[in-house]
């Protein structure tokens, strides 16, 4: 995967320069928002399905987003957000974000509300998926994370290493390889009922969720992603109406990069 410098150091120059103090994480790993900042990126995930004696299932979806920095502490960020998934409604609100990133809070109903950021990707490095951020970077060192609950694109209790493949101290930049495994079925509302088709007929199977891999680069300039790939593969159990059970396996492709503000007009 290759980035050119010119490109880094544009995307960069576009943040703010705001000082990170001294202790804390490496400034690479750490958004450096101001409010009145824009940012925005594209986004999809294709996932397919093989079973023996079924044909392939496979789907995509896709979107982008725009982000306004409406506010920014050490301990908090706030940002106006449109969003869209292709064939869907539009989304439009704020959402404020805590502790590193981890969680996103939203009104609901004259409240607010928070729940743990499980995305596979986003605008900016989250400790959830990656670990506490280190203070200093360099080529070569990784680290091990547990991610305690199920995401987007695995299971719960997973063990992820992250190792630093590169470090751009002038623009901010870091590239990580993440690569790690889990069991079961993945957060967001999986379910184990899934719909193949054999001979022509669509049919209702429950599939059994195994071992899940996952591997892929991303590169974080200043805290905000800029590049992110992933692909997951898991080894599953799907069963008929009869009771009949063949082996299956998922692949999920997930790509999201940044984009030039606005996407959405």
């Amino acid at each position: 995967m290759q980035v050119t410098s010119a490109l880094l150091a544009a995307f960069a120059a576009c943040l703010a320069t705001t000082t990170v103090q001294a202790g804390a994480a490496a400034p690479a790993l750490t958004p450096q928002f101001a409010p009145g900042q824009t940012y925005s990126n594209v986004f999809s995930i294709l996932h397919s399905l093989t079973a023996d004696g079924y044909d392939e299932s496979a789907r995509r979806n896709g979107g982008s987003a725009d982000y306004t920095v409406l506010a920014s502490d050490p301990q908090s960020y706030r940002l106006h957000v449109q969003y869209r998934y292709d064939g869907r409604p539009r989304g439009d609100g704020e959402v404020r974000v805590v502790d590193d990133g981890r969680t996103n809070c939203h009104q609901r109903n004259g409240a607010e509300d928070c729940e743990p950021y499980l995305d596979g990707s986003g605008l900016v490095y989250n400790p959830l998926l990656w670990g506490p951020p280190p203070r200093q970077l360099k080529s070569g060192m990784s680290w091990t994370v547990t991610i305690k609950p199920a995401w987007e694109l695995g299971g719960a209790e997973g063990v992820q290493k992250v190792t630093v493949v590169s470090v751009d101290a002038a623009t901010g930049t870091v590239v990580l390889l993440r690569e790690g495994e889990s069991q079961g079925l993945f957060g967001e509302g999986e379910t184990p009922q899934r719909q193949l088709t054999r001979g022509g007929k669509e049919e209702s199977v429950t599939l059994t969720a195994g071992t899940a891999h996952w591997r892929g680069y991303t590169t974080i300039v200043k805290g905000v992603i800029f590049s992110d790939a992933l692909l997951v593969t898991r080894d599953d159990t799907v069963r008929d109406a009869a009771g009949a059970s063949a082996p299956a396996r998922e692949r999920w492709i997930m790509l999201l990069n940044a984009a030039p503000f606005p996407t959405l007009s």
